[in-house]
């Protein structure tokens, strides 16, 4: 009889929403990596300002759900679809950020998925232990 439970590698690694294209989120050995968009359907008549809100409270629950938080981030590499918003995003991020170490961070600007995005970001964090029920 072989056991259905993972072993080696696989063992080590926890899969969070898993789809038929990609897992919303994993954790391997301690660090968590997501990538994380603003609301879908995702409204091109709001701001770089505003996208970026949306993106960053899904991150924040995004991070609790893999067992982490904001303060325990890494790295956050941000892409916008033009750099036009740099300042834009950079004034939500700093509040976001303010009262913690900020993680390292890379911005860049590059075609995203969907005309109407404006604002995409990977995130890698330390995680601990999550409670299991």
């Amino acid at each position: 009889m072989t056991s259905m439970l993972p072993s080696g590698a696989d063992a080590l690694i926890e899969r969070f929403g898993i789809g038929k294209r990609a897992s919303i989120a994993v954790a391997h050995n301690g660090t968590g990596y997501f990538a994380v968009t603003p609301q879908t359907p995702y409204d091109g008549a709001l701001s770089v300002a505003e996208q970026t809100r949306q993106l960053l409270a899904k991150a924040d629950g995004r991070l609790a759900e893999i067992g982490s938080d904001k303060s325990k981030l890494l790295f956050v590499a941000v892409v916008l679809a033009d750099m036009v918003g740099y300042a834009e995003m950079n004034e939500v991020w700093d509040d976001w950020v303010s009262g913690i170490a900020p993680p390292s961070r890379a911005c860049f600007s590059a075609a995203l998925a969907s005309p109407s995005l404006k604002v995409e970001m990977i995130m890698i964090a330390a995680v601990g232990e999550r409670a299991t029920a």
